[in-house]
């Protein structure tokens, strides 16, 4: 089992320091979130109470923790200098007493673009002569990149994926219910040491599946002459997958091939097209052109991708008037979809990493229509 060691906290501290560095920023002010996860290996949603990591650029880090955090921290994370605060305690005004000892009370601060605008505010009113940026700029091409570590984590969590996948798509038949589709799915992640991505499965059947983001609200049972949209992912040591396959539910008719098969030439293009050095917003654009030549333009009403990591939608983002290129090391999905409204929809969706020379996918299971 690969494990994250120190040394590869300590790089990811490393990089962001010459990065604020060349700006002549201060420090980095983290909060609970997936930039935290990143630079320290401790996950925690956002909370009420304050927790907070400063990275200074020319100093060690300090972690400011709630106490009822203090040994847990201590445990599972590199950082050395942890400060508790108690309850009766106010955490900005120790903020500040922070700030001050490293002599960073007048400086530029970036923060972490999730920190709610409560724990801002305090902030501002404690440290008045500090100014205060988004973070986005340092913290975006850091996650961008994937390292050897978290690719091979995606990798096997994709297969897990594939897997579950295969099983799904053979569990299905009619009288089943969307949620017993979902309980089935969670449960087959779990059975392979993964846990169920944080959004619900996306388990749309009939009508249904033409809602790109349906989540199954009722007992819908599945019938014949069903299009099933099947999209999900899972984690492993918080790193995503994400994939989607339609399943048609008997003989499907041929406007339904048709759709499918310009989705699954969309997909394909797109998937070959993508290497370094292309821009995000031309493999959508590869996607949407094959769609279109079918006549369908009008109904592929999303962006062809997003990137994923410890988020399951994070940067790079496959979508018009993104000109950024892709290196190697980014990680990205492609699904392209079509979808007629009260009818079915059709979406393919797989991951895959940036390699030297194209993109190494992550999901693999065969993409042709499947009638159950």
């Amino acid at each position: 089992m690969i494990e994250a060691f120190e040394e590869i906290y300590e790089e990811r501290v490393e990089k962001l320091q010459s990065l604020m560095a060349s700006d002549n920023i201060g420090g980095f002010l983290f909060t609970a979130s997936p930039n935290l996860l990143y630079m320290t290996g401790f996950s925690e949603g956002q909370m009420p109470r304050f927790l907070s990591l400063l990275v200074p650029t020319c100093h060690e880090p300090v972690f400011l923790v709630p106490a009822l955090y203090e040994e847990q921290i201590r445990e599972n994370t590199w950082i050395k200098m942890i400060q508790p605060w108690t309850d009766g305690e106010d955490p900005f005004a120790k903020m500040q007493s922070i700030f001050s000892g490293k002599g960073l009370d007048s400086s530029t601060i970036a923060v972490d673009d999730t920190l709610w605008s409560f724990f801002l505010l305090n902030l501002k009113e404690q440290l008045p002569k500090v100014r205060f940026i988004s973070g986005g700029k340092y913290m975006k091409p850091l996650r961008r990149i994937k390292s050897p570590y978290e690719k091979e984590l995606m990798m096997r969590i994709g297969a897990m994926t594939d897997d579950v996948m295969e099983k799904t798509i053979a569990f299905l038949k009619p009288g089943l219910s969307e949620l017993d589709i979902v309980d089935f799915i969670e449960s087959e992640l779990r059975k392979l040491g993964a846990s169920p991505s944080t959004a619900q499965p996306i388990v749309g059947s009939g009508q249904y599946s033409a809602q790109p983001h349906y989540r199954p609200q009722t007992e819908k049972v599945i019938q014949q002459g069903d299009a099933v949209v099947l999209d999900f992912g899972g984690t492993l040591k918080h790193y995503h997958s994400d994939m989607t396959r339609t399943v048609f539910i008997g003989e499907p008719d041929k406007e339904f091939q048709k759709i499918y098969n310009a989705v699954r030439e969309a997909h394909d293009a797109a998937m070959a097209f993508a290497k370094p050095g292309v821009k995000c917003e031309d493999v959508d654009s590869v996607a949407r052109r094959v769609i279109s030549d079918y006549g369908y333009g009008e109904y592929f009403i999303h962006r062809t991708g997003h990137g994923i990591g410890l988020e399951v939608h994070e940067e790079p983002y496959i979508v018009q008037g993104n000109t950024a290129i892709l290196e190697p090391g980014m990680a990205f999905s492609i699904e392209p979809g079509i979808y007629i409204p009260g009818r079915y929809g059709v979406r393919i969706e797989d991951c895959g990493i940036v390699c030297d020379n194209g993109i190494e996918p992550f999901t693999e299971f065969p993409a042709e229509l499947t009638v159950s």
